[in-house]
């Protein structure tokens, strides 16, 4: 939860529910715990020190957010929390690096993903997924890196996102000349065709 920003947000805009705040380490949480007086709704969370999502309470839960850090961190916590494989559950996903890689975790386990955001703050560009389990969305290799066009709620930040992602393999591809016949180049090739007609 690292300065529990997320559950007083949802307090004081009306959110009546349950809320749980959960981090690894003391520090974070004890700032959660701050940042709760510090607007008088220390009563109105619940603050779990656990890996994860350990000490979740299942029953008493329906949304699980998990934000701020790597794809391949939230794909360790899901994996190690099998319970969240039940359709009575909605991830809400927010990876800062490597998307690929949960959007890759999340079709081949049986997600579906309802729906995607992409927001801007401060200049950067964040991609947000919504997922929930029972189903299948499938996507290209080009799709894993920047999400399907279709459940994406903003077409101009998406085609920026779009347009971050092909410089990237642009770049990547450049710098792997005289490497045309290994596989990793004919990977990043393909993915660079398919960005390229996903701008139409």
């Amino acid at each position: 939860t690292d300065h529990g920003y997320l559950p007083v947000y949802l307090a004081e805009h009306g959110y009546s529910g349950a809320l749980f705040a959960s981090d690894i380490r003391t520090g974070p949480l004890t700032a959660a715990r701050r940042t709760a007086e510090e607007h008088n709704l220390s009563a109105r969370i619940r603050f779990l020190l656990c890996d994860g999502l350990a000490l979740c309470p299942l029953d008493e839960i329906d949304t699980i957010v998990i934000a701020g850090m790597g794809g391949d961190m939230i794909v360790k916590i899901l994996d190690e929390a099998e319970w969240c494989m039940d359709e009575r559950y909605r991830l809400i996903l927010q990876p800062m690096t490597k998307p690929e890689v949960l959007r890759y975790w999340l079709v081949n386990n049986e997600y579906e993903i309802a729906g995607e955001s992409v927001v801007e703050d401060s200049g950067t560009l964040y991609q947000i997924i919504d997922a929930v389990f029972g189903g299948r969305t499938k996507l290209t290799d080009a799709e894993l890196f920047v999400g399907k066009r279709a459940l994406v709620n903003d077409e101009d930040l998406y085609t920026r996102q779009l347009e971050t992602v092909l410089s990237r393999f642009e770049r990547a591809l450049s710098g792997m000349y005289g490497r045309e016949g290994e596989p990793r180049f004919t990977l990043y090739r393909c993915i660079r065709q398919q960005l390229l007609e996903m701008r139409d």
